[in-house]
């Protein structure tokens, strides 16, 4: 039977990889319900957090971590899935805000872009050391600074249109080992439409909570 832990409010998403405490604090103000992936209840055991719940397959868990946890333990016996994945079909909320996903090992990082298009119907972004990574809906539009970078990474052929960037995207197809769409600079409100959700949109994680507000 398929987990479902249910959360009214938004969840931090916790994993294995670096981050920096001071993003996590952030991450509960947006989002306060607390959850380690498999081997993020080590980091969070390390900086004195308590997690509601750990989701994974237990391999990455560290005993003294086990030992202190107080919440749940959801043991999600799947080798064909991460740990991301695991918690991405088992989470019901309205948003997920994931840090230690991005960074690390590039294998990890790799797997959890894909989860995000895999998943697409989670409402999920991840915060690295510098950028914050989310697949883009069909259409998304966001007011950020003249000269701000914005990055469009596609993970399989799509179309697009775009309004507000230096470099338009009319009459391109993105493919990720053809063309993709790093590196662009907003020049006014920006204004993205897809053919398919196969986009992610990385920007600076100042723009955390405007992008979690249009999500």
């Amino acid at each position: 039977m398929q987990l479902t832990l249910p959360f009214e409010r938004n969840v931090t998403l916790v994993g294995s990889g670096p981050f920096e405490e001071i993003d996590l604090e952030m991450c509960l103000g947006l989002a306060p319900n607390l959850i380690a992936a498999d081997g993020g209840a080590n980091a969070l055991f390390s900086l004195g957090y308590s997690s509601s719940a750990i989701i994974g397959d237990m391999d990455s868990v560290r005993a003294d971590a086990i030992a202190s946890h107080r919440g749940g333990f959801y043991n999600v016996d799947n080798q064909n899935t991460t740990d991301f994945e695991k918690c991405l079909t088992s989470i019901s909320a309205p948003k997920l805000i994931g840090l230690g996903f991005l960074g690390g090992r590039l294998d990890h990082e790799l797997a959890n872009l894909s989860a995000l298009v895999k998943f697409s119907n989670q409402k999920c972004v991840l915060i690295g050391l510098e950028d914050i990574c989310f697949l883009s809906p069909l259409k998304f539009e966001i007011e950020l600074p003249l000269g701000e970078r914005v990055s469009l990474f596609p993970m399989g052929e799509v179309e697009g249109l775009s309004e507000g960037l230096l470099y338009p995207i009319k009459n391109l197809v993105f493919d990720p080992s053809l063309k993709i769409g790093t590196s662009n600079e907003v020049t006014d409100i920006v204004s993205l439409s897809f053919t398919k959700r196969k986009v992610l949109i990385i920007i600076p994680k100042k723009y955390l909570l405007n992008v979690l507000e249009l999500l």
